[in-house]
């Protein structure tokens, strides 16, 4: 037996989306980043080392910086 096709508006949903409370990335790597930095390693190494971009390393270090 076929049975209408139902389009999203005919289906009614409740979905609530919970806000992560997790700390980012570049913070929990801040003060590591820092620590390799202060030895003479460059970002591309840095990054390359923990397993992120080089952005990802800049921005972990300025942010250690700030701090």
């Amino acid at each position: 037996r076929l049975q209408p096709i139902r389009t999203a508006g005919e289906i009614q949903a409740k979905i609530i989306i919970q806000p992560l409370q997790r700390t980012p990335l570049y913070q929990r790597l801040a003060k590591k980043v820092q620590e390799l930095f202060l030895l003479g390693m460059s970002f591309r190494a840095i990054a390359k080392s923990l397993g992120v971009s080089k952005k990802t390393a800049i921005k972990a270090y300025r942010y250690a910086s700030s701090k």
